[in-house]
């Protein structure tokens, strides 16, 4: 190898461990806890709530000063703005969502974590036809009062 590939090798090496080294040792909560099945089971009701355009149960989810971030539209802050993006994504014609969490990390102290997953949406285009759109999202969460609520929302689609 060349002097500067060996240097330039190295320093990349050692940064990358210096990095996995520090998450190892913050790393959250071991998989399978508590609070991560909470919010497994609060995102299967929340997934559900969705699908089945319950308007009201879908924001139910959401901290009072929650955002979320939907792709092609601009940040939507609070609930009541929450509700409005809501509301017009599940007025859309053939719409059908189904979302679930591949990833799960609790921090330490147990009152946030934040969320990878992905999504499948479905709408009517612009011949009636159903077309589906996937995509991923990320999720942070914040407990309060006891429960685990949506703090920051955003969601894009792979296309």
């Amino acid at each position: 190898m060349h002097p500067t590939r060996n240097s330039t090798f190295l320093v990349l090496f050692t940064a990358v461990l210096a990095s996995s080294l520090v998450f190892a040792q913050s790393k959250p909560s071991a998989p399978n806890s508590k609070e991560e099945r909470a919010i497994r089971d609060a995102d299967a009701a929340w997934s559900h709530a969705a699908e089945t355009k319950d308007l009201d149960k879908t924001v139910s989810f959401y901290a009072d000063d929650a955002s979320v971030l939907p792709f092609n539209a601009p940040i939507a802050n609070g609930k009541d703005q929450i509700r409005e993006v809501w509301s017009h994504l599940m007025s859309l014609p053939g719409y059908s969502l189904r979302f679930a969490p591949t990833k799960i990390e609790v921090s330490k102290s147990k009152d946030m974590a934040f969320e990878v997953g992905t999504f499948q949406l479905t709408t009517n285009d612009a011949q009636g036809n159903a077309a589906t759109t996937v995509g991923k999202y990320v999720v942070t969460w914040e407990k309060q009062g006891g429960q685990w609520k949506a703090a920051a929302d955003i969601f894009n689609t792979d296309k």
